[in-house]
This record gives structure tokens, C-alpha cells and sequence, in this order.
């Protein structure tokens, strides 16, 4: 374990990173909802996801038990998870818990990858179980995090699990292996994505733009930013009600 804390080159200040990704995440999310054709919020918010990858992968070196971490993500996956549905997928609540809208048990669990949208706890916990069957050489840990990362229900899907494989690999490479490595991946949606927006003319998966947060990964920084537990899983689910509350308020007219 020593010699996997002391193999990380790139940025180990988790608490700064952490304060930019929940800034991106919180600007992609006002895009999200209030101005959807306002592209340049979302760009900004392509920020969020690979620096909470990271983090994983750092939080995964450093922690004393991967078991606690992981019951962490797993507390704070479904804890999130009333609040991300009503923020981002209303519609489908009635789907999900009303079992008269598919007429049989059967027919609710062949639809449930339609109306199921898990958040991003979930995707991250799967990452961690994939990089703890890597490490301890339980390859069957990591092949059912990838697979079950191929269902549309998890929030970026096998791209997010497969960042965070690929950021803990190359921890142990130098940091111009790692840029070009992890710069490929975050760049690849430019090149294969399926998520297509007109920007500035182009026709282009903005996910690619995660690459303006491979600079923050790279470079060393030492604020000592600490951020309390309580706010660290605490911010999503909150962020997310007061969205949601905001929203609400907008569209009855009060």
C-alpha cells in the first residue's frame, strides 16, 4: 500500500479538486435544468465527472477500508438518488413505483433500464469495486463492475467506470504517460461520442470538453482544503432538492 501512495505523480489535493468539481457540477446542473440552450454552462460542467473519477481513485490509494469507502458510496448512492430522480427524471417516478403502468411484474422488470436513471453514487461505487478487484487480483470484482456498468441505468455508463480504471492504472506511469493516456480518453467523445450539440457550428459530443480537466489532475497543488464529510456526500442530494424546490416554484408561477 506504502509503494501505491508514494507511485502517484499526479495532484493528490483532493480538497481543492473536490471544491472544482462540485462548482462545474453545480453550474452543469442550473444549465441543465433552467438553461438547456445555454451550451457554455455545460462545458463547464464536463469538468465535474472526471475530477470526482479521480478523487475515486486517489480516495481508493489512501483509504484504510475499502470496505467503509464503499459503504460510504453506497449510503450515499441511494440517499441521492429520490432527489436526482425528481430533479432530472420526474416523469418517470410514476413508471418506476407504479406497477399498473406495465400491467405485470414481469413487463416492469424487462422496462426497468427504460425509467431507472441511477446518479452518479452508484457509477462511482462501481468504479471503486473495479479497482479493488484489479488491486487484490479479483478480476470477476472488476468484470461485474464493467458489466453492470453497460446498462443505461448508471450515469455515464462503462465511460465513467472505464475512466476511473484507466486514471488508478497509470497512477504508477509518469505524468506525461498519464496525460497522454487519460487525455485520450477524455478526448475520445470528440471522436466517438453520441451526443451531438451545435457549437459554434460543429456538430460535437460536448463530454469531450472533460479534457480541460486532465491541467488539474497533472499539476501539484497543496491548499490543504479539508472538506467535512458531512458536506462532502452532503452537497449533491442537497444541491439537487434546492434545484428542484427552485424549479418547481418557477413553473407554478409563485
Amino acid at each position: 500500500m506504502d509503494n501505491e501512495k508514494l507511485s502517484i505523480c499526479t495532484n493528490t489535493d483532493t480538497g481543492l479538486l473536490k471544491v472544482i468539481a462540485f462548482a462545474a457540477m453545480l453550474i452543469d446542473h442550473v444549465g441543465y435544468i433552467f438553461f438547456p440552450s445555454a451550451m457554455w454552462l455545460r462545458i463547464i460542467g464536463r469538468l465535474g465527472f472526471p475530477l470526482f473519477a479521480y478523487c475515486v481513485a486517489v480516495g481508493f490509494v489512501y483509504t484504510r477500508s475499502v470496505k467503509k469507502y464503499a459503504l460510504r458510496l453506497l449510503a450515499f448512492g441511494v440517499v441521492s438518488q429520490p432527489f436526482y430522480t425528481l430533479a432530472f427524471y420526474p416523469e418517470s417516478v410514476g413508471r418506476l413505483f407504479d406497477p399498473l403502468y406495465y400491467g405485470d411484474f414481469w413487463v416492469a422488470l424487462v422496462n426497468l433500464n427504460e425509467n431507472l436513471h441511477l446518479n452518479i453514487g452508484f457509477t462511482l461505487l462501481l468504479g471503486l469495486l473495479a479497482l479493488y478487484g484489479i488491486r487484490e487480483k479479483k478480476y470477476w470484482c472488476t468484470a461485474l463492475s464493467a458489466l453492470f456498468s453497460l446498462s443505461p441505468a448508471f450515469e455515464y455508463s462503462f465511460y465513467g467506470v472505464g475512466l476511473i480504471i484507466v486514471i488508478y492504472s497509470f497512477f504508477k506511469s509518469s505524468r506525461d504517460s498519464f496525460g497522454i493516456i487519460v487525455g485520450i480518453f477524455l478526448f475520445a467523445p470528440f471522436i466517438v461520442g453520441n451526443r451531438f450539440y451545435n457549437f459554434l457550428g460543429f456538430n460535437i459530443d460536448p463530454q469531450g470538453f472533460a479534457i480541460l480537466a486532465l491541467p488539474l489532475m497533472l499539476m501539484r497543488t497543496n491548499t490543504k482544503i479539508k472538506i467535512p464529510r458531512l458536506l462532502n456526500y452532503g452537497f449533491y442530494p442537497i444541491h439537487l432538492a434546492v434545484l428542484y424546490l427552485i424549479n418547481q416554484f418557477l413553473q407554478r408561477g409563485f
